[in-house]
């Protein structure tokens, strides 16, 4: 499943990120997107989402959210 799929405002864990040479996806993996983390989806408005990570806030647009699946 990739984040498209899931609810606004559900919490969801980071399955996998594909794509690791991609230098876009290495510098949301270095800010802390990683297998395994929590995160949490607070807005979607039309091509970005807003994803509570620990503490921060990051934006992703749906290009690079096609690189990560979810549970």
């Amino acid at each position: 499943m990739n984040i498209d799929a899931v609810p606004l405002g559900q919490e969801f864990t980071i399955k996998e990120i594909k794509d690791k040479d991609n230098p876009i996806v290495r510098k949301l993996y270095a800010m802390g997107l990683k297998e395994g983390k929590r995160s949490k989806l607070l807005l979607k408005n039309g091509r970005v989402y807003l994803l509570r990570l620990n503490n921060s806030r990051l934006i992703i647009d749906r290009d690079l959210a096609k690189f990560i699946e979810v549970a």
